[in-house]
């Protein structure tokens, strides 16, 4: 006992920690296991990882349903590549949940375990224990490692590439392990690449000084898997990065430009500094005390890298976690977005600075002396007492997130994954629209359009401009296309009209932690049937002109219409978080042509279009307005604007448009044979205040 007693003993650091992992990976089970008698996930994405998942299983990999073709929805590619093979392995329908949790749970103990080992390599034992146990504790990351999500993967992978490389001899080519923890490090997760072309980058440009070619051959191999991934996306979905990057970033929401970016990222790194690091509440607990030890675990791993001449890695451990945070406060400000899940990568980072800040002092370690073991051990109790007195500040947010994600399985059992599950039995077959595609495509197993454009390709453009593209959209498409069913928080998209009879309702209960905690988005996901009544409404002109037909049109709001006619609206500069209900609105009118139902603008300046006519003949240009007074995070415009077009420099006409009185109202530019001098023309408007535009006309006399 005595000998297995000492051969256990360097390797009880490491057990320790693994063990603390561990507990709380079980505690957040044991939470939700007593609050939901059925164990599940909190996030609705996280399903959209086990939906990929299953279909790699069934060996259709990168489609979202069978049939569905080429989806680039996966934030991480090689999470569902990881949890394919147990579906494939008999983990199908409710079994893969309980897969996946535990795949996040070991990962979560193997991540505490590398930040243990990295810390070590740089401070000894103490500060890898210190550094480990820190991380686990932080309750955003453990919420975050454990919901399901890529969270855990890229987190270890980014700890198991820091500690090869510290490892790896500086000059030599990277050994095959290195490589391949490179590259899945670059597929987990597409902040993690941009960390992973850094070091590439660095390697190569080393090793092209020092002429090894075949050592910089080597380095590109780990970014390979990554680009492959990233022209794949680029042919097969026309975008480089996934569909969450176009749905979510910044440069691809209406009104940006580059005034609102550089305020955007401005403002939310001081918003994430000041919560990190001075008043809270942060994820780190310790708000002004952490600021400080991360200030003094950079400086000594700095001097360690100085000693040891692994400048890149030393480099990497510092810059990493601001990396990291920087590159999504840069690319869509998502930070605080679901319990910090995005930026939940880089917080044990933060961790493993604390711990290397928090360990004895390299000279004393080094110091056989009496007096320096009694020193470190003075150190290291200190230390040790600093963590446990961090885990004691940590415990209220950790239990509260334990409530948190309970809450989070509960709410998706009640709502998404019950819809899916109807879907299945009730309504095999059925083509459903929806705007959380995880669970009920999960469970539902059948063609799914998701109106976010989260896993259905070329559709986050439409979501972003707004309820009138997105009425626009619904209004056009093809009977062969159109869904049979919508699953939807039916105040969320702004689609009423095609709205039928409700086949489900999933109304959520009270909950157990307080309202604004809760991550479901509204009370009560429906299952409606889709009725196509409406459709067309709008398309011609609502006043008399016998005589005069149309030839062509430009249909505001519709995304295809505005660009296969060139149309430009100054739809103003984009201000932090405005919603989409900003670029577009619908607008309902019952008159003498019944119910007309129209989706428009509000245009800030002016427009630009081109139409097609002859320009032999009189034409007769019409601009359907007016509307409401006022729609949600639009302009209030309560006065006439004045509202003049041209061609080119020359003015062909200028109308008053009355303000808008709850109705459309329809204008005529009326120009004489010639006016316009070619047959494909650009016209543009001129307006002295903000205006409604629904639909431009195009109108010649009926040819004899």
């Amino acid at each position: 006992m005595t000998r297995l007693l000492a051969r256990a003993r360097p390797y009880a650091p490491a057990i320790a920690v693994a063990a603390l992992a561990a507990f709380i990976a079980w505690a957040f089970c044991a939470t939700t296991l007593v609050r939901a008698q059925t164990m599940g996930l909190p996030l609705d994405d996280s399903y959209i990882y086990l939906t990929y998942a299953k279909q790699f299983g069934r060996a259709q990999p990168f489609t979202y349903y069978p049939g569905g073709g080429y989806s680039a929805g996966a934030t991480s590619i090689l999470w569902p590549m990881v949890l394919g093979p147990l579906w494939t392995l008999g983990a199908r329908g409710h079994a893969l949940v309980w897969a996946s949790y535990l795949m996040c749970s070991a990962l979560f103990v193997a991540l505490a375990f590398g930040l243990q080992r990295i810390a070590r390599h740089v401070v000894g034992d103490a500060g890898g224990m210190f550094a480990a146990a820190i991380a686990v504790a932080i309750a955003p990351f453990a919420f975050g490692a454990l919901s399901g999500m890529e969270v855990a993967l890229a987190a270890a992978l980014l700890i198991g590439s820091l500690l090869l490389l510290a490892q790896a001899p500086v000059r030599a080519p990277p050994r095959r392990l290195l490589i391949a923890c490179l590259a899945a490090t670059a597929l987990a997760r597409p902040e993690a690449m941009l960390i992973v072309f850094t070091v590439c980058a660095g390697k190569l440009a080393g090793a092209l000084w020092r002429r090894q070619w075949r050592v910089a051959v080597r380095w590109l191999v780990p970014v390979l898997p990554a680009l492959a991934w990233l022209c794949a996306n680029r042919v097969l979905a026309g975008h480089f990065m996934p569909n969450t990057g176009v749905a979510k970033s910044y440069f691809h929401l209406p009104g940006f430009d580059w005034t609102f970016w550089r305020h955007a990222v401005f403002a939310h790194a001081k918003k994430l500094l000041k919560e990190f690091f001075a008043t809270g509440p942060s994820p780190l607990v310790w708000t002004r005390a952490m600021k400080w030890l991360l200030v003094i675990g950079a400086v000594r791993t700095a001097l360690w890298a100085h000693h040891e001449r692994r400048y890149l890695v030393g480099a990497l451990i510092i810059a990493a976690p601001v990396l990291l945070v920087a590159a999504v406060i840069a690319s869509s400000g998502n930070w605080s977005f679901q319990n910090y899940r995005y930026i939940a990568p880089a917080m044990p980072l933060f961790a493993l600075l604390v711990g290397i800040a928090l360990a004895p002092p390299r000279a004393f370690r080094e110091d056989d002396s009496l007096l320096a073991r009694i020193f470190v051990v003075a150190w290291i109790i200190a230390g040790a007492v600093i963590v446990a007195l961090f885990a004691r500040a940590a415990y209220p947010t950790l239990r509260g997130d334990m409530q948190r994600f309970a809450q989070g399985a509960v709410d998706t059992n009640r709502q998404v994954v019950t819809v899916g599950q109807y879907l299945h039995r009730k309504l095999p077959g059925a083509r459903v629209m929806i705007h959380d595609a995880g669970a009920i495509a999960y469970y539902g197993d059948t063609e799914v359009y998701d109106m976010l454009g989260l896993v259905t390709n070329d559709q986050a453009e439409v979501a972003t401009n707004g309820p009138g593209a997105r009425f626009e959209f619904l209004e056009h498409l093809p009977p062969e296309r159109r869904p049979d069913y919508f699953a939807y928080y039916p105040g969320w998209m702004g689609t009423q009209e095609f709205f039928g009879e409700i086949k489900l309702h999933t109304m959520i209960d009270r909950g157990f932690i307080p309202p604004e905690l809760r991550l479901v988005g509204e009370g009560d996901m429906q299952v409606i049937k889709a009725t196509w009544d409406h459709v067309g409404t709008g398309e011609r002109p609502l006043g008399d002109h016998t005589g005069w037909d149309v030839v062509d049109r430009v249909d505001v709001a519709d995304l295809d219409s505005e660009r296969a006619h060139a149309w430009h609206g100054d739809l103003g500069r984009r201000s932090v978080d405005d919603p989409t209900a900003r670029w577009s609105v619908v607008e309902r009118e019952v008159g003498e042509q019944g119910l007309v139902v129209d989706g428009g603008r509000t245009i800030r300046g002016g427009e630009r279009f081109t139409i097609e006519l002859d320009p032999t003949r009189p034409a007769r240009i019409v601009v359907r307005t007016g509307g409401q007074r006022a729609y949600p995070y639009n302009e209030v415009i309560d006065r006439p604007v004045q509202l003049s077009l041209f061609v080119g420099t020359k003015r062909l006409g200028t109308l008053a448009v009355p303000a808008p009185s709850g109705k459309f109202e329809e204008l005529a530019f009326n120009l004489p044979r010639n006016a316009l001098r070619a047959r494909t023309v650009e016209l543009r408007t001129e307006a002295s205040a903000p205006y409604r535009a629904f639909q431009w006309f195009a109108l010649q006399p009926t040819t004899p």
